[in-house]
C-alpha cells in the first residue's frame, strides 16, 4: 500500500502523539493539608494538574487517536499497489481517415495487446482506454478527420504515468499508416519527451494519393495586386497547388480537382459577415505557418457559416480566419485576411510560407501516400525501453479506501462525544457523593 498524499498521514501521526502526551497530564484532587483557617477558602472543588505515570481515560485516548489517524490516512488517499510485471506497452491506435484498412488495424492491435497494456485511440484528438480495452479495440469507430500524431504522443505520456506502478519498463508501440498529414512541426519535439525507443507498425494503405492532381499555385487578380509577389515565391514551396481568386470570376475549368481559394481584395469572402466593430489583431496561423503582423479584421465567420466546414487558419485569439468546404471536384476555401500593399509583408518569409500552407491540398481529401521514411524512423528512435522512474506518478488516482477511513473517523468522533459525556456524568456523581451533608443551622 502507498499514499498519494503522504503529508496528511505524517501530520496525523504528529497530532496523535500530541493527543497521547496530553492524556498523561491529569487533573485530580491535591493532597490534604492543615490550614490555620478556612475562612477565605471558597466552597468549590479543589483540583490540581499533575503528570501521571499512566494515561488517563484509555477509552477516550483510543477513540481520539483512531479519529486522528483515520482522518489523516483518508486524506492521504491510500491505494493498494498492483503487482508489477517486467514490461507493459502503450499502444497508439490510429483511427483517422488515413487508416483505410480498419480490419488489418484492429487485428494488429489485438495481436499486440496484453492484459497490463494501455491503449490510446487517436484521430484528430486522443483518449486513453482504461477499461475493457479488447472491447474498445473491437468497437473502435474510425473517423474522417485528419490524424494528429502529436496529440497521440502527448496522451501516451499520460498513459505511461498510469502504468508506472504496474511495470518496471514501458514500451511505446505506434500502429498507423503514417500519412504525411499526420505529422506537424511539433511531432519530433514531443516524441523526444518519451524516454526510450518505440516500435513502429506501419500499415499499408489500399488507396493511392487522393489529395488531388499536382499543379502549380496560381492567382487570378488585378494588375498590381501585392499578393502576386508572395504567390510567385510560394510556388516553390512543397504542396502549394491551389488557385487563388482575388477579383476574377471562377469557371469550371479552373477547378481541376484542386483547392479554389476565394481571397477577395475588398469584397466579402464567401460565408463571412461584416464585423460589428472593426479591430486589429496581431497574427494569424495556418498549420505551422505563423505570421506576426498587424491585420485589420473586417469580416467574421458566424457559427452557421462554419457548420460542416473545416477551419484551416485562425487568428491568434482562436477566431477563424479561413475555412474550407468540400466540393464535387475538390474544395472551396474562403479567406478573410487582408493583404496590405504598404510595408514588406508580401516579401517576408513567414507570409510566403503562410500563403503556401493556405493553398495546399484539400483538407477534406486525405493524402494516403506513405510518409517520408526518415520521419517514421525518427518516431522509432533507438535505445532501450522507457524505465518506470522516467514517468511522474499520477496524483489523480481514485482511492477506494479513503471514503471508508473518513467514515471511520466520523464514527470515532461521534463515539468520543458519548464517552466524554458519560465520563462527565460519572465525575459529577463522584463529587456529589464525596461532599459532606450540610446540616441545618
Amino acid at each position: 500500500m502507498t499514499f498519494l498524499a503522504p503529508g496528511f498521514f505524517y501530520a496525523s501521526l504528529a497530532v496523535a502523539a500530541a493527543v497521547v502526551a496530553l492524556h498523561f497530564i491529569v487533573t485530580r484532587q491535591p493532597r490534604a493539608g492543615i490550614l490555620p483557617t478556612a475562612r477565605f477558602v471558597p466552597d468549590l472543588p479543589a483540583n490540581a494538574t499533575a503528570r501521571a505515570t499512566r494515561p488517563s481515560d484509555l477509552v477516550l485516548l483510543l477513540l481520539r487517536v483512531l479519529l486522528v489517524l483515520a482522518a489523516g490516512a483518508g486524506l492521504a488517499k491510500p491505494v493498494v499497489k498492483p503487482t508489477r510485471v517486467a514490461n507493459a506497452r502503450v499502444i497508439l491506435m490510429d483511427l483517422s481517415r488515413a487508416a483505410t484498412d480498419s480490419a488489418a488495424l484492429r487485428d494488429s492491435v489485438r495481436a499486440l495487446h496484453r492484459e497490463h497494456d494501455a491503449v490510446v485511440l487517436f484521430g484528430s484528438s486522443a483518449r486513453i482506454v482504461s477499461a475493457n480495452a479488447v472491447d474498445s479495440i473491437r468497437a473502435a469507430a474510425f473517423t474522417t478527420a485528419r490524424g494528429n500524431l502529436s496529440a497521440a504522443l502527448i496522451t501516451a505520456m499520460r498513459a505511461g504515468s498510469s502504468l508506472r506502478d504496474r511495470a518496471d519498463s514501458i514500451e511505446l508501440v505506434i500502429v498507423s499508416p503514417f500519412a504525411p498529414e499526420e505529422f506537424d512541426a511539433a511531432t519530433d519535439s514531443i516524441r523526444a519527451l518519451w524516454p526510450g525507443k518505440a516500435r513502429v507498425v506501419s500499415l499499408r494503405t489500399v488507396a493511392s494519393d487522393t489529395a488531388g492532381t499536382a499543379s502549380k499555385l496560381d492567382v487570378r487578380s488585378a494588375a498590381g495586386d501585392p499578393l502576386q509577389v508572395a504567390v510567385a515565391q510560394a510556388r516553390n514551396e512543397v504542396g502549394a497547388t491551389g488557385l487563388i481568386i482575388r477579383t476574377a470570376n471562377i469557371t469550371a475549368a479552373d477547378v481541376n480537382d484542386r483547392a479554389v481559394i476565394h481571397w477577395p481584395v475588398v469584397d466579402r469572402p464567401p460565408g463571412a459577415a461584416a464585423r460589428l466593430a472593426r479591430d486589429t489583431i496581431g497574427g494569424v496561423i495556418a498549420h505551422d505557418a505563423l505570421v506576426v503582423s498587424a491585420f485589420e479584421r473586417r469580416w467574421t465567420y458566424p457559427a452557421d457559416s462554419i457548420r460542416g466546414a473545416e477551419v484551416i487558419a485562425r487568428w491568434i485569439d482562436g477566431e477563424p480566419a479561413a475555412i474550407e468546404r468540400p466540393s464535387t471536384t475538390g474544395c472551396a476555401r474562403s479567406v478573410s485576411i487582408p493583404v496590405s500593399p504598404i510595408g514588406d509583408l508580401v516579401i517576408r518569409r513567414d507570409f510566403i510560407r503562410f500563403v503556401a500552407a493556405i493553398s495546399g491540398n484539400c483538407e477534406s481529401r486525405a493524402s494516403l501516400r506513405p510518409a517520408d521514411p526518415q520521419l517514421v524512423a525518427r518516431l522509432a528512435s533507438s535505445g532501450g525501453l522507457a524505465p518506470r522512474e522516467a514517468f511522474r506518478p499520477r496524483g489523480d488516482i481514485r482511492s477506494d479506501l479513503a471514503p471508508w477511513l473518513l467514515a471511520l473517523a466520523i464514527a470515532a468522533a461521534i463515539a468520543e462525544l458519548f464517552v466524554r459525556r458519560r465520563s462527565s456524568v460519572d465525575a459529577r456523581s463522584i463529587r456529589r457523593s464525596d461532599q459532606p451533608e450540610k446540616r441545618a443551622a
